[in-house]
């Protein structure tokens, strides 16, 4: 069984048609930002049986510690309701995504994955100042804070004065008896429920690890991925050796356009996301991506016709 993670904050009409257009007899775990109200959300999904809403909600943060929280509580849930079969992934998306691969190519790659985690993890030491980032100490960012705020200036001030002062994070460390050097990838990825069970584990039980990525940039980008780099998964995962290339070079499913901040595609955006062989892409809305996400569901339809 696939069981889809889903985090959102906005635009409850596109995650019903997200939902809508994954595999049949899937199971959805969805995350409002505690900032949201999840009434529009739950009117509109929450007489669907597959999905499941988390109701201890995160006020989510942008590169801070709350988004492994969101992560973790919803492969805990996921866990929860999870009778363990072969074949089966956690897949972690946004409420802004879409897939562009049909239903059944979907399901047959998960299928012919064979236990495989498909989490791209690669070595942050030796990135020079690729890796400056990360070695930034970045206290209170898990606070939510209006950006632009008298108190968020105030973040970003410290951040950088503790910079300037020369506090630097280290990117080998130890936590909890053991050495780690930090490991980086995307935010999204398809684990097994074994590599979730060992994520929580270490959510719930190793503190100093926490600790470490607790004033950290992009936790949601290195907390599992230094596991999985660190354990007896890394032989089913794909690491990625030599100089970070950025972000695309680590992305394994989504089609994400880095370059522009992460911007809204539009039907002007089509044939590039068919061409990519991404699986997903992000972002879409209904606002401005409505024709786009009409055009990805006819490109998909007539996939799944030529497949049976």
């Amino acid at each position: 069984m696939l069981t889809f993670l889903i985090a959102a904050h906005n635009d409850p009409r596109h995650l019903s048609r997200l939902i809508g257009s994954l595999p049949g007899g899937s199971r959805f775990v969805v995350h409002i930002d505690g900032k949201t109200d999840i009434t529009p959300f739950e009117q509109l999904l929450g007489g669907r049986s597959d999905v499941c809403f988390i109701q201890e909600r995160v006020k989510v943060m942008w590169g801070s510690i709350c988004h492994v929280d969101c992560q973790m509580r919803m492969i805990r849930k996921a866990l929860e309701l999870h009778a363990p079969q072969e074949g089966d992934y956690f897949v972690m998306l946004s409420g802004l995504d879409y897939p562009l691969w049909s239903n059944s190519r979907i399901s047959k790659f998960f299928a012919d994955a064979q236990g495989r985690e498909i989490i791209v993890t690669q070595c942050m030491e030796h990135q020079g100042s690729q890796a400056d980032i990360y070695r930034q100490h970045r206290p209170l960012n898990y606070k939510p804070w209006k950006y632009g705020s008298m108190k968020s200036k105030f973040r970003v001030a410290l951040r950088k004065m503790l910079w300037a002062l020369g506090f630097r994070k280290p990117l080998r460390f130890r936590a909890d008896g053991s050495e780690y050097v930090l490991y980086k990838g995307s935010m999204n990825w398809a684990i097994t429920p074994d590599l979730a069970q060992l994520a929580l584990k270490y959510w719930d039980e190793k503190p100093e690890y926490v600790r470490y990525f607790h004033d950290g940039h992009g936790p949601d980008e290195t907390f599992i991925q230094t596991i999985t780099a660190h354990s007896e998964f890394a032989s089913r995962a794909i690491i990625v050796d030599g100089p970070f290339r950025g972000m695309e070079s680590v992305t394994p499913l989504h089609y994400v356009d880095y370059a522009h901040g992460t911007k809204v595609f539009t039907a002007a955006d089509f044939q590039t996301l068919i061409d990519s062989g991404k699986m997903f892409c992000r972002k879409v809305t209904t606002a401005e991506s409505s024709t786009l996400l009409d055009m990805i569901d006819r490109h998909r339809q007539a996939e799944e016709q030529a497949c049976l």
